[in-house]
């Protein structure tokens, strides 16, 4: 009896011993077996195991891959915008540059033109201040006395009469434009020859008086200096008439737009004096 109950637990540590050995021994010749195409049964189930987590890892360092090569890229495009971004600006300051150049040179060529025109010597000059407000009845250029300039000497430009100077220091000199309300030159139309007097308002435009209601005046007319003022050359065109009426006395309403803008005039000319007696006519 005591022989038997022993043999029981020793049987029981047998099987103990011998299930764990069978299983490892199955897996050990799962190890060997192949399936139909060849593969070893055990290498395609950790194949399949892995496959989820490779994949995983796969779309993970793809998505971490495009996020740095986005990166980079933006970077890069940031940088390159910035560049574009400064080289548009270098060639819009070449740009205006060479327009500014360009205007000066086309306004320098019709001054030397006008320079050529006419008989008496002239000092060309840089308008270096102007009156403050709507309306530069006033400006202040770089020549004076020790130029040669003197009070009086009438300032021209290549589209016609800008005024005359009415103060003269040593080193520039103060022009009082043809717009100021107490200038005034003597001028004719250019069609009819009719003469007028040219006064200044202190405004945009010019009054052209002293024209009587039975004289030939149209909207359109070309306003000429006559030269009889003693201080203006003749010939030189003032601006054209944009309105003419009746008035209430013996003298035609005339007004006059002025060929010139005065807001942007920058180069002039100054007639000096000399011995001659008179201007070539610029007609």
């Amino acid at each position: 009896m005591s022989s038997e109950l022993n043999a029981k637990p020793n049987k029981e540590r047998a099987l103990l011993v011998t299930i764990p050995l069978l299983i490892l021994h199955l897996a050990l010749l799962s190890l060997q077996i192949e399936n139909p195409s060849g593969t070893l049964v055990f290498k395609s189930w950790v194949l399949a195991a892995q496959a989820p987590v490779l994949a995983l890892s796969t779309s993970v360092t793809n998505g971490i891959r495009q996020l740095w090569t986005g990166y980079v890229w933006l970077v890069g495009a940031r940088r390159e915008n910035r560049e574009l971004q400064q080289t548009v600006q270098r060639l819009s300051m070449l740009n205006r540059s060479y327009e500014q150049v360009r205007q000066e040179n086309a306004r320098l060529r019709r001054l030397l033109a006008l320079n050529e025109s006419i008989a008496y010597d002239t000092i060309g000059a840089r308008v270096i201040a102007r009156t403050p407000g709507f309306l530069a009845n006033v400006i202040y250029i770089d020549r004076g006395s020790r130029d040669g300039v003197q009070p009086d000497a009438p300032v021209l430009c290549g589209d016609g009469i800008v005024g005359r100077t009415v103060l003269v220091f040593r080193n520039q000199s103060q022009v009082q434009l043809i717009t100021n309300p107490d200038a005034s030159v003597g001028v004719m139309l250019e069609r009819t020859r009719t003469p007028g007097v040219l006064r200044g308002s202190g405004q945009p435009l010019l009054d052209l008086v002293y024209v009587s209601n039975t004289e030939d005046v149209v909207e359109g007319d070309v306003v000429l200096s006559s030269g009889l003022d003693g201080v203006f050359p003749k010939g030189f065109v003032l601006g054209k008439v944009i309105e003419s009426r009746k008035g209430n006395t013996v003298f035609r309403e005339i007004k006059v737009q002025p060929g010139i803008d005065f807001f942007r005039i920058e180069e002039v000319s100054v007639i000096l004096p000399q011995s001659e007696s008179g201007i070539q006519n610029m007609e």
